[in-house]
């Protein structure tokens, strides 16, 4: 899709802009669709959304989970980006594996455009020796984006003296369709080592499918997107988990992710003292260092929570506020010997 927004894209127009007081989030939005992509949103607690991250970690914990994730992101501009999600995975000894379902709402620039994902998902866990399980997910999704086109903002809309805007100085043509829906695939892998260790692949949008607003066109394409996540989980005390009490541990993790010429990494670790546990990582996005990710949160029997502030340490550092995050967990059906074959000890958070 070619939408010719007429703005270059330089730092003098980005702080004139912010003068004028138009939302950062609206003028991204306008350079995606000039450039046909855009990214997924990203949680910085990944794996307290693990069906997200990778579907391959259905079904993976001792316990049936219900899970409930929010971001709000750049929260100091009215038009910013909120994220919400909300999943369910369980494992089935029937089916040698696990199941699970997700939506995923997504909000980016005031209603500018909205984008909601729902997803079952089936992963087939399989025991390759004593020490080494693998898993198997594929995810099926209905993708919805929405496009609210009277609130998009071109530049020659824009007074170049007094900044008010005109929408009748447009002059670009509406699109044909304001709402598009497609179907969507993912798959991934994850392996676990020992009960310590673990690594995964995932790739979303395995067929690309195409977003397109203007009816003549074909090129949007919702773009492949790929991850990596590893990390492992040390026990730290000496009585080896025998009481809830006891839990002490480290989990050391990396997370990758590549979607048409984006990059991010993470890398970072989580410390659990029962029933506290913290966390901190580093967000590069190979260019230059992007944020720093602090967490703090609750692991009880039937219950985990999580609060993750992005401190934001790129140019941008003085003007966003970061982001915010909250998660939720509720476990149920919880069995310790239930999935011994599946059985992946990633962190909870």
């Amino acid at each position: 899709m070619e939408i010719n927004c007429k703005i270059p894209f330089n730092q003098d127009y980005w702080f004139q802009f912010s003068y004028y007081k138009l939302a950062i989030p609206g003028i991204y939005l306008l350079f995606m669709f000039k450039s046909g992509y855009g990214q997924d949103p990203s949680f910085s607690q990944f794996y307290s959304n693990p069906i997200y991250l990778n579907p391959a970690l259905a079904g993976t914990g001792e316990c049936s989970r219900l899970i409930f994730n929010y971001r709000k992101q750049w929260p100091s501009f009215s038009n910013d980006f909120t994220t919400y999600s909300a999943s369910a995975d369980h494992y089935i000894n029937a089916l040698s594996g696990g199941i699970g379902v997700i939506f995923t709402s997504d909000n980016a620039g005031n209603g500018m455009m909205n984008t909601m994902r729902i997803s079952a998902i089936y992963s087939y866990h399989l025991k390759l020796s004593s020490s080494l399980k693998l898993n198997a997910g594929f995810e099926a999704t209905i993708h919805q984006q929405k496009l609210n086109w009277d609130e998009l903002v071109y530049s020659d809309m824009i007074d170049p003296v007094s900044g008010e805007i005109n929408p009748a100085n447009s002059g670009e043509l509406p699109v044909d369709n304001t709402s598009v829906t497609v179907p969507d695939f993912t798959t991934g892998l994850v392996l676990g080592i020992k009960e310590k260790y673990f690594v995964g692949i995932a790739a979303h949008h395995l067929t690309q499918p195409g977003l397109n607003y203007y009816s003549n066109t074909e090129n949007n394409l919702l773009y492949r997107k790929y991850t990596f996540h590893a990390g492992a989980r040390f026990n730290l005390s000496e009585s080896n988990y025998r009481t809830e009490s006891s839990k002490f541990y480290i989990a050391p993790n990396i997370l990758y992710q590549y979607q048409q010429g984006a990059q991010q990494v993470n890398f970072g670790l989580y410390l659990y003292r029962s029933p506290l546990i913290v966390g901190v990582w580093y967000r590069h996005n190979i260019e230059n260092g992007d944020g720093a990710i602090f967490l703090v949160g609750l692991e009880l029997k039937r219950f985990n929570f999580g609060y993750s502030y992005d401190l934001t340490l790129s140019k941008l550092k003085n003007a966003t506020s970061g982001a915010h995050e909250v998660s939720v967990t509720m476990l149920f059906n919880c069995n310790k010997k239930r999935n011994r074959p599946g059985a992946i000890k990633c962190p909870e958070f």
